[in-house]
């Protein structure tokens, strides 16, 4: 039972805080300087808070792996909308991320996710896709941006990773940047969204060592996917294999 009201009182607050803080960074970004830095700070202020105030704390293995290849494409698994939240209390400054059509739509959140700079691809519009992908390149040869990416494309929370979209890996060979590999454990750890339930405690990431920028041609691309796709499973396997119980 202390759980479902967890989740409730967490779900509840979150929407609230959401609020606040989306009209906190619109502010931010009306009277701020416009230099995308709106993305880290709202980050900071919505999704480190909100972890803490329904007491998870993200664990980080190497903090510094998120910090020492910059700029680059960051990759992670995609387990729920809640990494919306894990993942945003631990993005690194200087920093935007690569979110579908959908994002864009969510009230409030996805206003101010366009508003701050971060890039929206229509899956279905490849010529869309492609010309949000040179966009990409070019921010990180310009402005010395990373950006943030999910792989898989697609929310999963199975053990096994879905095969990875190549937009990643076609933007760092287009940018000529490494691409850092990020694994989540199962968020099943902390919360059960189907159960609607929570429960305070350390969900672990790891940063796995950089893969160098691969070549443009499909072999290279080819062969990068498959590089992460192996490592970030086996990273996935580790953190299954000594998780705790589900929620």
């Amino acid at each position: 039972m202390s759980e479902k009201i967890r989740f409730y009182a967490g779900f509840a607050a979150g929407l609230v805080w959401l609020a606040v803080c989306s009209v906190i960074g619109f502010a931010r970004l009306a009277f701020g300087p416009h230099d995308r830095s709106a993305t880290t700070f709202y980050a900071r202020l919505f999704c480190t808070r909100l972890a803490r105030a329904v007491g998870w704390s993200i664990d980080v293995d190497r903090p510094e792996g998120l910090l020492e290849h910059r700029p680059c494409v960051f990759i992670s698994n995609h387990q729920s909308i809640l990494d919306v939240i894990v993942f945003g209390a631990i993005v690194p400054a200087r920093t935007v991320a690569l979110g579908k059509k959908e994002v864009g739509r969510i009230p409030l959140f996805g206003w101010f996710f366009r508003a701050a700079g971060n890039l929206i691809v229509d899956r279905g519009n490849s010529a869309q896709t492609g010309a949000t992908l040179d966009q990409a390149a070019e921010i990180i040869r310009t402005e010395r941006l990373s950006v943030w990416i999910m792989a898989e494309g697609h929310r999963n929370d199975g053990a096994t990773l879905l095969p990875f979209k190549t937009g990643a890996f076609r933007l760092a060979a287009a940018a000529g940047v490494p691409i850092v590999p990020v694994v989540a454990e199962p968020l099943d750890a902390v919360v059960n969204t189907a159960t609607r339930r929570t429960r305070p405690g350390p969900l672990r990431i790891r940063v796995l060592d950089p893969i160098p920028p691969p070549g443009t041609g499909a072999e290279s691309i080819t062969a990068a996917v498959s590089e992460a796709r192996g490592r970030m499973q086996q990273a996935l396997d580790a953190l299954r294999a000594d998780a705790p119980p589900p929620v």
